[in-house]
Order: structure tokens, then sequence, then C-alpha cells
């Protein structure tokens, strides 16, 4: 076969022949399997995030644009595996199928090559989505400096380890045919080791940038590691990444590579995968309303008890701003007609109906606050207007 030397152990001055237990071993069917769970549940995770956007109404974004292509590549990935299983002999050891068709080398490295280029985008249009998140919810500059930051970080890692994939033999063919004539490669292993490296930092970044802001909100203990909770899922990829830094690390791809790098393609399926699904998770709030609500346990996802974040106001008077472990804002405001209000618009929150994430403080005489219509699956937003002339106050409230 053109393009395969095959190791000392298959040459004529090898060892003795591989027993017929050897050669009947097969580990395909495992990467056919996670393959198989991870087009179900990667299309489940997006049709579920789509659904809890269209049920909050959520104004179309760029993670909306981004998400089908982080599909498309998770799929793709998975789509590899299992024709890699099927037509080039991947699973099987080396010595099986040299003996079958020595062609199926030739097509086990191409689908490799494959799986190395679909990677780099599956793992970071994921991690790119979660971070443009944070945009939405940070206020402060340096935290949205440093999001920006991750967001150039993230998208340079993308593009510098593509191209350096491309390139990493020369000419390209020669990554599957090492019989063209001069043709080399750099240190590939090295290479595909560091490739992780990048993946791992931005990881612990996502992890780490929404601490501070979470630990300043002025909320409840118990809402405050919820969503705590919620952002480290943006970052459970990272230990996907390391399984698969770690593997990298004792497999080597030249000793007996279509059963050795089974293991490797399961966790290069794996990881973007675990992104895709943080990445959608991050919406998935109103549909756990939704559920909660028809199995009459709305009491696990909105709490009663009321958490007030007191602001002064010019005069000395203190307003109450609740919060609740709800997806709103919940307020108990007195019905005093004799009380100042001053305007409370949200700071920037999830977009997508999660959750309001603060409040700050306003010039107008209109006080805006968000609630939880317990006998709907939508939010109502409850607009308090003091009217100049009469000085009443009225509630005028809206869906959202």
């Amino acid at each position: 076969m053109a393009g395969f030397v095959p190791p000392t152990s298959l040459q004529t001055n090898g060892p003795l022949p591989p027993s017929p237990e050897f050669l009947a071993e097969t580990i395909g069917p495992h990467l056919i399997a996670a393959s198989c769970v991870f087009i179900v549940l990667s299309t489940a995770f997006v049709a579920l995030r789509y659904w809890a956007r269209y049920l909050t109404h959520t104004k179309f974004g760029i993670e909306d644009v981004l998400i089908p292509f982080a599909w498309l590549a998770e799929v793709g990935l998975c789509i590899t595996g299992i024709v890699m299983v099927e037509t080039a002999g991947t699973g099987r050891h080396l010595a099986y199928v040299v003996t079958q068709d020595e062609s199926m080398i030739i097509e086990h490295f191409k689908g490799t090559m494959l799986c190395e280029i679909l990677h780099f985008p599956a793992v970071a249009i994921p991690k790119l989505c979660v971070v443009i998140l944070y945009l939405r919810i940070f206020t402060e500059k340096w935290a949205r400096r440093a999001t920006w930051m991750l967001i150039y970080v993230i998208g340079a890692t993308w593009l510098s380890y593509t191209i350096a994939t491309m390139f990493q033999c020369v000419p390209f063919a020669f990554n599957w045919n090492k019989n063209i004539p001069g043709g080399r490669c750099f240190n590939v292993k090295a290479f595909a080791t560091s490739s992780s490296v990048p993946n791992i930092v931005t990881d612990v970044a996502v992890l780490v940038l929404p601490v501070k802001t979470i630990m300043e909100l002025k909320i409840s203990k118990g809402r405050r590691w919820g969503l705590m909770c919620i952002f480290l899922t943006g970052g459970i990829g990272i230990v996907a990444s390391i399984a698969r830094t770690v593997v990298f690390g004792r497999v080597d791809p030249l000793d007996d590579p279509t059963f050795k790098t089974v293991e490797l393609i399961t966790w290069t399926i794996v990881e973007p995968g675990l992104y895709l699904f943080a990445a959608c998770a991050l919406s998935f709030k109103p549909l756990f309303r939704m559920v909660a609500r028809g199995l009459h346990l709305d009491r696990l996802v909105t709490s009663t008890r009321t958490t007030y974040a007191g602001r002064k106001t010019g005069k000395g008077r203190t307003i109450g701003v609740p919060a609740s472990d709800d997806g709103g804002i919940q307020c108990d405001t007195p019905e005093s007609s004799h009380q100042e209000f001053r305007q409370l618009e949200p700071l920037k929150g999830l977009g997508d109906g999660d959750l309001e994430m603060g409040w700050k403080e306003g010039d107008d005489e209109v006080s805006t606050i968000a609630e939880t219509d317990t006998t709907s699956d939508k939010d109502v937003r409850v607009d308090r207007v003091r009217f100049e002339d009469s000085g009443e106050l009225r509630d005028e409230k809206m869906v959202v």
C-alpha cells in the first residue's frame, strides 16, 4: 500500500504473529456509541435552547447565529468517528487491518486529520457564546475589557491552530501518505498536546470572570450560589479538555493507531459536546420553571421569601427592591401614596429571560419592577408611575 509503512512488529523480521484473540479484538462500537449519544444530546440541547428563547420572546442575538455552527462541527466530529469505524478499520488492531485492506490505513489518517480540523471550531464557538453572554451582564469597565480580551484570545487560538494544523505536514497529503518524496512534518504530537493548553487557560478564565460580579450582587446567598452554579456550567468542558490532554500525552499515534486512537477521538467528541451543552443550558431556566409548575413544584423555582436591597433617596428615604429566587425580581413595595419613587432600571442581564442581574438608580419618577405571574409561564413587568399633577401612584402591568 502506497503511503503506509508498517511498524517493525508487522514486518517479516518482527516477533511472532498476533493471536486470533488479539486480531478479533475491537473497540469500534464504543466510538460509535459515544458518537450516537452526542449527536442525540447535542441536537436536543440546541433545540431546547431555541425553545426556551422562544418562550421568553428573546431578541435574536449573535449567539443564535453561532450555536448552529457549533452544532454542525460537533455532529461532524460524531459522523466522522462513525465513518472511521465502518470504513477505515478504526477500533481494530493495526495487525488486523493490514490483513484486510491496507488502504483503510490511509482512510483512518484522513479521518484523524478531519477530526483535528473540526475540533477547533467545535470547542471555540460554544465558548464564545458563553463569553458573549458575559458582555450582557458585566457593567464594570475592567470586566468588559477582560471579556473582550478573552473573546480575542479564543478567536485567535482557533484561527492560529487551524492554520498550523493545515501546514503541520508539507505537502498536505503527507499527513496520511508518508511515501510522498520530500514530505515533512513538524512534531505533530507535541503540537497536538500544546493545543489543549489554551483551551484549559480560557476555561479557567470563563469560570473566574463572573465570580466578582455575582458576589457583589445584592441578592440572597441562596440565589447567589444558584447563579454561581449556573455560570460554572460554562466551564464544564475543562474536565474533558484535561482528560483529552492526558490521553494524548500517553498515546503514540503511530503505535497501533487504528486501535489506540479510539480513546483520543472519543474525548475529541466529548470535549466540544460538553461546551455546547453548557452554552445551551444557560438559557434553560424558563424550561425548568415550566416543568416545575407542571409538576406543582413551582415553590422550588419561585421563592416566597423576599430580600430587600435598600437604596436611599435624596431625602433620606430608602426604597426596598426585593429579590427572589424566581426568574424575575419580586416586589412587595408598600402602597403608601406618600412614598417617593425613583427609577430603578435593570442592569444588563442575561438577555434571554433567565434573570435580571441587578438594579441601578435613575432620575425619573418611575419604578420598574419585574415579578412572576404564577398563573402563566411569562414574567410580568410592573411600571409604578407617579403622576406629577395628582401625585397618584398607579401600577401598569405588561407581560414580558
